[in-house]
């Protein structure tokens, strides 16, 4: 026992005691060389100390190869009270297309590996193991404009029980990737070999023209290991994984010079539903409710421009905060914005609700077409004073003019207790005028708090959407508009009303430029958020310090 402590405590004082060496050899090696079109190997890179995780970089690899899971392993040896580390990375590589590549050499800690030439073979030339599990990708169109939605459908085929397993999304370059609905499974006979396939349907709008090559999406999962004998209470299990093809698609641009909103789409409406207190009679003074509802296929709600509804001088319109919303049906997004204003008629006549036209291009036509809603005439009527049924006083004779009182009817009195009744009346309405004051100068400073935390927060996430590499045109406007909605206390007002209270040119000058970066032909390189982001944050810090301004004139005249 005592032999077994010595011999315990002279390894534990040689670990400490051994100083921590530098990292002089990292080596590459893979599994296999060849491969096939549908195969995966394994890329271990070691190191001969304890080194830090992140010493490996894989981003080298992305070029020729999907990059799957980096596992990490470490080690430490002792012989003859040497001790020795290591540290070990393990990557799954997957080829896109075959042919001759070359993994580069790769820098860890100071030391770089020796490049290892790979042979990729074609599909054809794959053992039949390769067949039990496939990925296969539609695309509906393989020529669209900008932002218009193109739907892109993977398929996984599966000959065998999966234990677990996982599928990325495709990657495209400048364009917004959603997923559209729920996984659909179901089995097929392929070649004589049932299948279990499992759909999923993605949306694809891109935010800029040219050519694209959509990356196909990267598979990987654990199945059972039927080669391996095991006698254990667990199955074994082997990884498998595989990758889809890449697809080719153009994008085109908006017509030149296209004098309306861009609103790609297949089918777009106008609907209207008018709620009057009376369907036949219209009165000056009864409230009318019109709900118009802009329905558009094949784009997202952030996509719908505002409706341009017009009104007479007779009405006054009270226009509620719009709802927007997107739906998935038949594997394609349909958006809807929906407007209800509410009209009262000042005067009575004839008065005619001019025609809504909403502006579209249609993508099948390769025209712009416009939804409409017909102009509608409305009759305004005098609004009628309602009388009450007073009972017809009967004509009097002299003789019934005078009244004839009985003994038994009783004496009118005065009411001598109405007086005090209006007293405590008054009282009562003073007492409610006074709470009344009093609640809403209390309520002021936490109205102002409210407004400047929802300032405060809109702002906040306008800065951090510039701030990122890419950011969406769709996604500057609706930021932009929720802080300036806010600042200026109009939750109803458009973003082209709130820039003419900013009157502020450079900055209109700036997001005319950002529109037509982004929804035309890029002729003059990568668009840069930063100067937009410099207009804003000036104009925040003069806004801080008018607001600043105001409440030290607030504090005067409301001293504690």
């Amino acid at each position: 026992m005592r032999a077994i402590t010595f011999t315990t405590l002279l390894l534990l004082l040689a670990t400490i005691g051994t100083p921590h060496a530098a990292v002089t050899e990292v080596t590459a090696v893979v599994d296999k060389n060849p491969i096939t079109i549908e195969e995966s190997f394994r890329l271990e890179i070691t190191a001969n100390d304890d080194v830090s995780a992140d010493a490996f970089d894989s981003s080298p690899l992305l070029q020729d190869f999907v990059v799957g899971r980096t596992s990490v392993s470490r080690q430490t040896s002792m012989v003859n009270f040497d001790v020795s580390k290591t540290t070990k990375w393990t990557t799954t590589l997957i080829p896109r297309q075959p042919g001759q590549y070359t993994i580069p050499s790769l820098n860890v800690a100071g030391q770089t590996t020796s490049p290892i030439q790979i042979s990729v073979l074609p599909a054809s030339a794959s053992k039949n193991v390769a067949n039990d599990l496939f990925i296969t990708t539609e695309v509906d169109l393989e020529e669209a404009y900008i932002q218009q939605q193109i739907r892109y459908t993977v398929k996984l085929h599966l000959a065998f029980d999966l234990q677990r397993g996982s599928l990325s999304q495709p990657e495209v370059k400048d364009a917004d990737i959603r997923q559209v609905g729920n996984d659909k499974e179901y089995t097929d006979i392929i070649n004589g070999k049932r299948y279990r396939i499992v759909e999923r349907v993605f949306a694809i709008i891109p935010n800029r023209s040219g050519n694209f090559v959509i990356k196909g999406p990267y598979f990987e999962g654990e199945v059972i290991d039927s080669g391996r004998q095991s006698f254990s209470f667990f199955n074994k299990t082997k990884t498998v994984s595989r990758v889809a093809k890449n697809r080719d698609i153009r994008i085109l641009p908006m017509p030149e010079d296209y004098p309306h909103h861009w609103l790609p789409s297949e089918y777009v409406a106008l609907n209207e539903e008018w709620q009057m207190a009376d369907d036949e009679r219209i009165e000056v003074g009864a409230p009318i409710t019109r709900t118009i509802t802009l329905t558009a296929v094949g784009v997202v709600e952030e996509q719908l421009p505002e409706i341009n509804s017009q009104y007479t001088a007779a009405f006054k319109a009270y226009p509620e905060q719009a709802n927007t919303t997107t739906v998935q049906r038949n594997g394609t997004f349909v958006s809807q914005r929906t407007e209800t204003v509410a009209l009262i008629a000042n005067e009575a006549g004839e008065f005619v609700v001019p025609e809504v036209k909403v502006p579209w291009f249609n993508v099948k036509t390769k025209n712009t077409e416009y939804a409409t809603l017909p102009a509608k005439t409305l009759t305004i009527s005098e609004a009628q004073i309602a009388t009450a049924n007073l009972p017809v006083q009967a004509e009097t004779t002299p003789e019934q003019a005078t009244p004839v009182i009985s003994p038994s009817s009783p004496v009118m009195t005065p009411n001598w207790w109405s007086l005090s009744s209006w007293i405590l009346l008054l009282l009562w309405v003073s007492t409610l005028v006074a709470w009344w004051q009093s609640n809403k100068q209390r309520q002021i400073p936490e109205k102002k708090a409210s407004t400047s935390n929802r300032s405060t927060d809109s702002w906040a996430s306008l800065q951090k959407a510039l701030m990122k590499k890419s950011v969406a045109v769709a996604e500057v406007n609706s930021l932009l508009e929720a802080w300036l909605r806010v600042h200026y206390q109009q939750p109803q007002a458009s973003l082209s009303s709130l820039l003419r209270l900013v009157n502020s040119q450079e900055l209109s000058t700036l997001i005319n430029e950002m529109h037509k970066h982004q929804y035309g032909e890029a002729e003059n390189g990568a668009w840069s958020a930063k100067p937009l982001l410099n207009e804003l944050q000036r104009l925040h810090k003069e806004i801080r310090k008018e607001k600043s301004t105001d409440d030290k004139k607030l504090a005067e005249l409301y001293p504690n």
